[in-house]
């Protein structure tokens, strides 16, 4: 069983401003997914997901998280956490780590 995953060299998604690359950690465990996120000015629309926790940590760059209409700036070496069912969005010239709990599915998150 494999332990130690690299960074995928494609990416695995690109929609409203940013891009990303899932770890294929699957077959270990389902109760996390870890992805890089990488964006440029910011998500473009305000997202909910219904199931997950969000955890964003910022490995480079900085910008804003609007949670539940309050704005919070954030740089290199924070970390922002996303209860489930808040409404957020994200804007600055950033990359994450973004680990959700439990395994993430497109379908469980609205667009707003």
């Amino acid at each position: 069983m494999q332990h130690v995953f690299h960074l995928p060299e494609e990416y695995s998604f690109e929609k409203v401003g940013i891009k990303g690359k899932n770890f294929p950690t699957k077959e270990l465990t389902d109760k996390a997914k870890i992805a890089i996120i990488e964006v440029e000015d910011g998500h473009e629309t305000k997202i909910r997901e219904k199931e997950c926790t969000f955890f964003y940590y910022i490995l480079e760059g900085k910008g804003s998280f609007e949670i539940e209409d309050k704005t919070e700036e954030c740089q290199k070496g924070d970390l922002v956490v996303i209860p489930n069912n808040t409404i957020f969005r994200y804007s600055g010239k950033m990359k994450l780590l973004l680990v959700t709990v439990p395994w993430w599915y497109p379908e469980q998150e609205e667009t707003l």
